[in-house]
Order: structure tokens, then sequence, then C-alpha cells
């Protein structure tokens, strides 16, 4: 084990990403082999059909819950117990006797999976200010990846075996998980060992009413999270309404996005050498150009452009926009993730919701396109207009 005082190497910001990808991967899975489960529990379809939802709101309540203590609490400690909780919830998963009760486990693994936001501002913590949006960039990649190879892994692993096996894969990547967790992460000493948990949820109010580039940061990532949540909510609708193909076909293109991937550590040096409002407004540039192409090019081809401009514009804004937040307040890391990340998968819901919503009421694709559009247009009005270069830069 290492110690506070070492700066993490290349090698374990690489396995700290891949960390981040397992442990994310496993909030994904049920996803791809909700059909499988509903098979296996056919009288029990409305408990299924809330398993993905369960899923994501034990995400959403780790993250306001959980997070913020890893500015009090041994970052180390913590992110070895959620790790372990993960592990333990899989297994409930693997076991589960009824859907009802995978719901409940369904649950728990959204809560423990948080801690892959545990260890992105850890690694933030141990980097030099001139490489953090580089090693940010990385480590993020890992938590883009799980996104979106959790339903392309989870749907190749379903079609080979059942439901219960794609999530023991998850199960025995985590156990590898835990170990490199144990072995690598620094123990850190915190200075503050006393704390009152109710003190540290009000604090994030004050937090978000006493910086403005977070408040700026987080909903410019908001906007643009609900555009990307409306392209792969309704892209499953549309493939099988136009062209006829099933989720095989889905899933590949999710398996394009981890090309994109690869612009995340880029666009952390970049935020690094140049600040990050450039990468913000590229990244935004990128992803209005890939809803015009969904938008003329309608082919498979169209899609698969469209993708990889769609998901690299989305990582160049991310990795920029958490540059910003993580170089506010040193001591507050975690919470800000916290405020960040919550408001953000908050806007991803609300994006999927209207996707389902439009595509119910009207199964039109140019609507699901100009939606997708204006949102990120929208968080294009707000990135120029709070402009930190600008003379007025608050809201």
């Amino acid at each position: 084990m290492c110690t506070d005082s070492e700066e993490l190497s290349s090698v374990k910001i690489l396995i700290l990403a891949i960390i981040c990808c397992i442990v994310v991967a496993n909030i994904y899975f049920n996803q791809s082999v909700l059909n499988l489960i509903a098979s296996y529990f056919p009288n029990e379809w409305k408990a299924v059909s809330l398993i993905p939802m369960a899923t994501q709101l034990g995400y959403a309540a780790g993250l306001f819950l959980l997070i913020p203590l890893g500015d009090y609490i041994e970052r180390q400690r913590l992110i070895l117990r959620q790790a372990q909780v993960l592990f333990l919830a899989l297994i409930g998963m693997i076991l589960s006797p009824t859907a009802s009760v995978l719901v409940f486990f369904s649950f728990l693994t959204g809560i423990a999976a948080t801690v892959a936001q545990q260890i992105v501002p850890l690694a933030a913590s141990l980097s030099k200010s001139s490489s953090r949006g580089k090693t940010v960039g990385t480590v993020m990649s890992g938590v883009l990846a799980g996104i979106l190879a959790g339903r392309a892994i989870g749907g190749f692993i379903g079609e080979y075996f059942d439901w219960r096996g794609v999530f023991l894969s998850g199960a025995v990547m985590t156990l590898l998980a835990i170990f490199f967790i144990a072995r690598i992460l620094p123990s850190q000493s915190l200075p503050t060992p006393k704390f009152n948990y109710l003190t540290v949820l009000r604090s994030l109010g004050q937090l978000w009413k006493n910086e403005p580039q977070l408040r700026n940061a987080t909903l410019i990532q908001a906007l643009l999270f609900a555009s990307f949540s409306i392209l792969w909510t309704a892209l499953p609708f549309w493939l099988d309404y136009r062209y006829h193909y099933g989720t095989g076909i889905t899933g590949s293109l999710a398996a394009l996005g981890l090309i994109g991937i690869l612009c995340a550590p880029l666009a952390g040096s970049i935020s690094d050498r140049q600040g990050p409002f450039r990468m913000v407004i590229l990244g935004i540039v990128l992803m209005l150009l890939a809803w015009i192409v969904f938008w003329g090019w309608n082919s498979i081809a169209g899609m698969v452009v469209g993708i990889l401009l769609l998901d690299a514009g989305e990582q160049c804004v991310l990795i920029a926009n958490q540059h910003t937040i993580y170089s506010l307040c040193l001591e507050a890391r975690n919470r800000l993730n916290t405020l960040f990340m919550c408001i953000m998968f908050i806007g991803g819901a609300c994006g999927s919701l209207t996707a389902t919503w439009l595509w119910e009421t009207t199964h039109n694709w140019m609507l699901i396109v100009a939606a997708g559009a204006g949102l990120v247009m929208l968080g294009m009005l707000i990135a120029i207009r709070y402009n930190p270069s600008s003379p007025q830069t608050g809201t």
C-alpha cells in the first residue's frame, strides 16, 4: 500500500480507471438482460420493470448520502468498504429467489457503485495541478467506459449464458477490483476526524450558493447529459421502428462509443494547458454537429458518425467541467463532486423521460433530434454567457 505522500503513477491511474469501469458497468448490466429476467420471473413483470429504476435511484441516493463522507473519512477505507458491499449486493442478485428481492439488491448495487465517484476526487487530490486534468480525464474515461460497456458486455454474456451469469461476471470482476483497491490506494490522514453528518449535508447548500462556477458547470453538464440520454433512450425504439433491428445492434453501437472515450485524457491535457472553457465550447460544438448528422443522415453510417461525435463531445465537456470544479475548494472535492454528479444524473433522468414521452406520443425521430439539439444549444448559451474570462461570471 502506498502512503498519502506519494503521487499516483501512470500505471496506478490506469488501474483506477479500470476499477471505475468495472464498478459502473454493474449498474447497466440489467438493462441488457431485462427480457431474460422477465422470462425467468413471468408472473412478476411489475417488479422486473422496477429493476433499472431501482439501480438508478440507488446510485442517486449513494451520490447524495455517501460521496460527501470522502471529505471527512479516510478515502481508502471508505472506497474499500463500498466495493465490498457492491460485491455482496451482486451475490445477492445472483441468489435472488424472486424479482422483488432482485429489486432490493439492485437498489443496493446502485448505492455501492458510487464508489467510482469516490475514486475520481481521490485521484485528483493525488495529482499535481499541472496534470490534474489529464488524471481526472483518464479515471473518468473508465467511468464512461463502464456506462457503455455495461450494456454491450451484458448483452453479449446474456446471449450465451443466463442473466445470473451476467451478474456473476460482475461479481468476479468486482472481487478483482477489491484486491487492487487494497493494494494501490494510499492511506490518507484527514484533518477533521469528527464531524456532524447533517452538517455535512447542509454544507452542500452553502457550496452551491457560494460557488458560481460550480453552478454554471453543473447546469451545463446536466443539459448536455440530458441530450446524451435522449439519444440512448430513443435509439433502440428508432432502430426497431425504422430498420427492425434488435438489441444486438444497439449494443454494437454502444460499443462504438468506447472509441470516443479516448478523447477523455486528451481533453484533460488540453484543459490543463488551455483552460477548461475552450474544451467546453469544443465539446458542445461536437455534440451539436452530432445532432445535425442525426437530422440529415438517416442511415446506420450516419448513426455511427453521430454517435462518435456525441460521445466525444460529451466527454470533452465532462472532463473540462470536472477540471473546473476540482479547482474551486480543495477541502470539499467530494462534496463538489456530489452536487455535480447528482444534478448531472437528474438531467440524464429527465432526458430519458423526455425521449420516452416523445417517442410514445409521436414516433417522430425529428422531434427527438430537435429536443437533443435544443438542450445542447441551451448549454452553449449558458457557457458563453458565463464565460469565466468575461467581466461577469456569476449567476
